[in-house]
């Protein structure tokens, strides 16, 4: 329920709220994370995730409103607290805590990502949210809910299903290879309509594991006749995500 904060009194860094909310920004297996910025926080608002707390400065003229419209708790704090909060260099707040969603059952092709950097996870959040995709991220690869990645997918955790595991059995696999394997406008030549399929996207220093490749259904590969070694993990899944779906939409008539 929304509370009434006084602005001229603003929580301090010892308050025990703020204290439990800066301890989400290094939590894994948790149920609730920090998401940051007036745009996640209404995209998190649209969507009817579940707002719990939401922090900002006096000069915020919104934030308190949103938190209000969601029925979350809102406290006012200083640069420094809030500062604390953040994830980023210049804190622009608000700064709120979620609960995480309960994942659903994934029934669309997917993207399976096993990367470790934050924004390579977020931009594929983000890519098969775009795409109409569900994404299942490798329970070694970086965390889908945390701060620097929900920034970075910029609203993909709310518009998509974000699973931690492995893909459901029987499903196909794509592996998405530098090279080696067929173009991905040809997918659709290759994929059976009746299955879903899961693209794999590798590690960005190892790519995928040489297992998984060789017991894949069918491996893809990216021409690069500019001559570099291969792309980023998240420009390359976004390629292939991309005539992936752009395929499944024909399947089904779109």
């Amino acid at each position: 329920m929304h509370d009434g904060p006084d602005p001229a009194v603003p929580l301090a860094a010892s308050n025990p709220r703020v204290k439990a909310a800066r301890k989400l920004k290094r939590a894994r297996n948790r149920d609730q994370t920090l998401i940051e910025g007036p745009h996640l926080l209404a995209e998190a608002a649209a969507v009817g995730a579940r707002i719990i707390q939401v922090f900002a400065s006096p000069a915020d003229p919104t934030a308190a409103e949103l938190a209000r419209r969601a029925g979350a708790r809102f406290d006012y704090v200083d640069d420094r607290v809030l500062a604390g909060l953040s994830d980023t260099v210049n804190p622009r707040g608000p700064v709120a805590v979620i609960r995480i969603p309960a994942p659903r059952p994934v029934r669309r092709d997917l993207l399976w990502v096993m990367v470790s950097d934050p924004g390579n996870g977020g931009t594929l959040i983000r890519t098969a949210a775009a795409f109409g995709q569900d994404v299942v991220f490798h329970p070694r690869a970086v965390d889908p809910w945390s701060p620097k990645v929900l920034r970075a997918a910029a609203g993909g955790h709310f518009r998509t299903n974000v699973v931690v595991g492995e893909p459901p059995a029987g499903w196909g696999v794509i592996a998405l290879t530098p090279r080696g394997g067929i173009p991905p406008e040809e997918l659709g030549q290759r994929l059976d309509p009746h299955r879903r399929w899961a693209l794999a996207i590798g590690w960005e220093a190892e790519g995928l594991d040489p297992g998984l490749v060789e017991l894949a259904d069918l491996t893809v590969s990216i021409p690069m006749p500019g001559g570099v070694e291969s792309l980023n993990a998240a420009v390359a899944g976004a390629i292939t995500g991309y005539w992936l779906s752009r395929w499944r939409g024909r399947t089904l008539g779109g």
